[in-house]
């Protein structure tokens, strides 16, 4: 078959022009990581498996990427870890990609938030709980021992301290407050071939949550000339399970309010006078929990003129 010199011009024009094409640019939604089965601390030997989505995306259209410390582990909707080795633990993140009708013809999700997978060569390790807690939940603590052995005693330690000691691996702390934070370890005690034995886990660091942070009134300089535009902005964080519920904003100058509540977390003042000057700071409120924080104040000047 002849082919007209021409129509090589232009499959090379096409060819080129395709290598040249820019990577796709990442959809506005995230990837997810999460333990699919076992634990994402677990000994040498042991097997965790974890699991990559697209959150409200059908799964058929998908293919995963996944990484561990950046270094790129190939595709695979699942990725197993089976028996494990100390090496393989870091921070491991993934993404997604598929095929769309419409240039570039493809899509990717953004990266997922790292998931730490810990792996531990040693005798004890001290499972904690996967996800940051809040006040007034309950904490379990487990110290768990390789080959799991009767365990004659076991010592629970937090931030250098020996908080107590008990016969059972599981240490169970109700009610927990914004003081329990902090890095937890433990010692156990074994009878071996009729001799003892004793291991000490590595810290492991356990944060507690309020349920509404404490807010932060940011405003972009301190001192302004006068007819400049201000933005207040009041930053909080409202961690709940149940993240339908909304939050009220509050903004005060010299303690007094600047308006009724509103659902912004920005306040605007559009041309500011000498008499704006003052200490401002913001209130947060959840009716549905009866939770409420303030801001600590912060001092706006106001100068008449940009000299």
């Amino acid at each position: 078959m002849y082919v007209l010199p021409g129509a090589i011009a232009i499959l090379t024009l096409i060819a080129n022009v395709k290598s040249e094409e820019p990577k796709p640019t990442p959809l506005p939604v995230r990837a997810k990581v999460k333990v699919s089965a076992g634990e994402a601390r677990l000994f040498s030997g042991e097997d965790v498996q974890l699991s990559c989505s697209v959150p409200d995306q059908p799964e058929p259209k998908w293919t995963y990427h996944w990484f561990r410390d950046e270094e790129s582990l190939g595709s695979w909707k699942v990725y197993h870890l089976q028996k494990s080795q100390v090496q393989q633990g870091g921070n491991y993140t993934c993404y997604g990609e598929k095929d769309i009708e419409t240039w570039p013809y493809s899509a990717e999700t953004l990266p997922s938030e790292p998931h730490t997978v810990y792996v531990d060569g040693g005798w004890a390790l001290l499972r904690v709980p996967a996800e940051p807690l809040l006040i007034e939940e309950t904490m379990t603590l487990t110290c768990r021992i390789r080959d799991e052995p009767i365990l004659v005693e076991v010592l629970f330690y937090k931030d250098g301290i020996e908080i107590h000691k008990l016969k059972d691996k599981d240490l169970v702390l109700p009610k927990l407050t914004l003081k329990d934070k902090g890095n937890y370890w433990c010692r156990a005690t074994w009878v071996q071939g009729f001799e003892y034995h004793s291991a000490q886990s590595l810290p492991v660091y356990v944060a507690v949550l309020d349920k509404l942070n404490t807010p932060v009134l940011e405003i972009e300089r301190e001192e302004v000339v006068r007819g400049e535009r201000v933005v207040l902005r009041c930053v909080t964080q409202l961690n709940i399970r149940d993240k339908d519920l909304s939050i009220d904003y509050y903004f005060l100058k010299d303690g007094s309010r600047l308006g009724p509540a509103s659902p912004q977390e920005s306040y605007l003042i559009p041309f500011i006078e000498e008499e704006d000057a003052g200490l401002y700071s913001c209130r947060v409120r959840v009716r549905a929990l009866d939770l409420e924080r303030l801001s600590e104040q912060v001092e706006l000047k106001v100068r008449l003129d940009d000299v």
